[in-house]
């Protein structure tokens, strides 16, 4: 199985410290994948079956076998190479570009 952006890996990325998602959880893979293929890691937002709303909260697909919430305020860089991961899923690319255009939000610039 090739992991790519829109995959959904079930990871383990203990310890954390503070408001972090901790123990064993899906992660969704966000970067563009050259990323991965220069510096060895890619960015993932963690899954999440919290009932909090909140703007960067966003619901999986109902297609989807995984439930929950795609986090995007929690962002991590991983090199999942060298963690134990398991591939649950592939995420649709409509649904991918809309997330996308959503964590743009995260990254803009504070108005001066």
């Amino acid at each position: 199985m090739v992991i790519k952006q829109g995959s959904v890996l079930l990871m383990d990325l203990s310890p954390k410290q503070g408001h972090e998602q901790s123990g064993k959880r899906p992660y969704l893979y966000l970067s563009y994948q050259g990323v991965e293929k220069y510096a060895h890691i890619a960015i993932f937002a963690p899954i999440s079956t919290t009932k909090r709303r909140y703007p960067l909260y966003r619901n999986l697909p109902d297609s989807c076998k995984t439930k929950g919430v795609v986090m995007l305020d929690q962002l991590v860089t991983v090199d999942y190479h060298n963690r134990k991961h398991q591939f649950l899923e592939q995420l649709p690319d409509d649904y991918m570009e809309k997330l996308l255009k959503i964590v743009k939000v995260v990254f803009q610039k504070d108005p001066s």
